[in-house]
């Protein structure tokens, strides 16, 4: 039996939305690849104390983060061995959609190994979902580069679409700056949504032109999707 890797997506932030095979998943787990073991932990009591999970985790934590995944893929590979099974999971979310995870896989894969997906949510097609704006043509850029001809590279993507909705992850502390980026580059009208915590106690969606939008999140806060659309 190769190697095996099974994929779990969380909820993003309301733990009602766990799934009952993430739950069967977790509680069989013997070794897990996390972002942060305190998050893992967290969540796991709140499985305890919702009576899903019956006893505290006592298998092995490893730790795949943005800082470390390069070098530590072939030792994490070592760790579970020509025949062992392991989970990744990330702190919120689908791993590996702007998330640590993908050079793992890639070389699992390569060394003959199996990969499994238990899906969960996503930010950002749940921020589709509750846009209001089209999904018949998607682009999901996760976050943007921070070097500026990066970024219009990216701007240039969207301008070669013949109509696309955009999906962005972006930092509360930039969401003005980037605002004022599609206002210059698509114009004033541009029908833009900006979905933050979503599915958490906050949850808190705006809708209107990025000319709107800019006067309405002076001092936004939590995780933030930004999402416009863009028509020839």
């Amino acid at each position: 039996m190769p190697m095996k890797l099974t994929i779990v997506g969380l909820p993003l932030g309301n733990i009602e939305d766990i799934s009952l095979r993430v739950v069967r998943t977790l509680a069989s787990a013997k070794m897990v690849i996390c972002e942060d073991t305190r998050v893992f932990h967290k969540l796991w009591q709140k499985l305890q104390n919702l009576g899903h999970l019956s006893a505290p985790f006592s298998g092995r934590l490893m730790v795949i983060n943005d800082f470390n995944e390069a070098e530590k893929v072939n030792w994490v590979l070592e760790q579970i061995g020509p025949e062992g099974e392991s989970i990744l999971v990330s702190d919120a979310g689908l791993p590996l959609i702007s998330d640590p995870g993908y050079r793992l896989v890639r070389e699992l894969l390569s060394r003959g190994g199996s990969v499994e997906v238990v899906p969960g949510p996503t930010a950002a097609m749940t921020a589709l979902a509750i846009s209001g704006l089209s999904a018949d043509k998607v682009l999901f850029f996760g976050f943007l580069p921070k070097k500026l001809s990066k970024r219009k590279a990216n701007w240039d993507l969207v301008k070669a679409a013949d109509g696309v909705t955009v999906i962005i992850y972006e930092s509360p502390f930039r969401v003005t700056k980037t605002l004022e980026e599609i206002r210059n580059e698509f114009g004033d009208q541009t029908p833009t949504v900006i979905a933050r915590e979503l599915t958490k106690e906050y949850e808190q969606v705006l809708r209107g032109s990025a000319a709107e939008l800019v006067g309405k999140i002076e001092k936004i806060k939590g995780e933030v999707v930004l999402l416009f659309r863009y028509e020839k």
